[in-house]
């Protein structure tokens, strides 16, 4: 997170060898253009949340993303998706914060995304539970460092990333619960995509590949280095529209 240390050439080149692999696999990728002295844009999972037709649109709390919101909402709006605005004290992050999984909505709580962010989300989703995870400490501060929903009955997550309370939560509420060690987490396997019985996750985790095979998933390495270097993977440069 250092400015000049990218290399914006090869980020341009993994940016679009992920494209082509969403392409490839039969995905239709919709692009936001990028904003001048908005670096941060690239991490388009963080910009909402959508559902149906419409987008419960992010508050960014610090100030280096806030200038990220008013060009999401005009894609959004450009798009014919109706905004779902937050009441002005609540700050949230969208998908890179929260995952639908079964009947649950699970939601990082503590650093970017507020507690009673939560009261909101059960407001809009009435038929789901929403589950508070507290992350435990400023590392975690979404939910995609160390949360990976697979399949309905299996979850990844990096226990460390989370308080005793919300690890206990996790091991009650789901069957296949699998550990990421430290390695795997800092390899940003928990950033990973899945799409039917394929997962797309970051190069250079072979052991994460193995527990994927076992699995009987099919596995897909792509190389965000660059990204890395700001904190992304390949769930923060996605933000999923539509499910199918």
């Amino acid at each position: 997170m250092q400015p000049g240390t990218i290399d914006q050439k090869k980020a341009m080149q993994q940016w679009e060898h992920l494209v082509k692999i969403y392409t490839d696999l039969g995905i239709t990728v919709q692009v936001i253009d990028q904003v001048k002295d908005q670096p941060d844009m690239v991490f388009a999972t963080d910009s909402g949340y959508v559902f149906d037709n419409k987008v419960l649109l992010s508050r960014f709390r610090h100030k280096e993303r806030q200038g990220e919101s008013p060009h999401y909402k005009k894609w959004f709006e450009d798009h014919n998706y109706e905004i779902v605005d937050l009441p002005e004290h609540l700050y949230f992050e969208g998908n890179g914060t929260m995952y639908f999984w079964n009947d649950k909505l699970f939601v990082g709580v503590g650093y970017r995304t507020d507690r009673p962010m939560c009261q909101q989300l059960q407001k809009l989703f009435p038929d789901i539970e929403v589950i508070e995870l507290d992350a435990a400490a400023p590392a975690f501060y979404h939910l995609d460092i160390g949360f990976f929903p697979l399949d309905k009955e299996t979850v990844f997550y990096y226990p460390e990333a989370y308080s005793t309370e919300s690890r206990n939560q996790l091991k009650k509420l789901i069957p296949n619960l699998i550990k990421l060690s430290e390695k795997e987490m800092k390899g940003f396997c928990a950033n990973s995509v899945v799409t039917g019985k394929t997962v797309i996750h970051q190069q250079g985790n072979p052991t994460f590949q193995q527990k994927l095979m076992e699995l009987n998933y099919n596995s897909i390495e792509v190389d965000l280095s660059e990204f890395k270097k700001s904190g992304g993977g390949i769930h923060c440069l996605t933000n999923i529209l539509k499910s199918v």
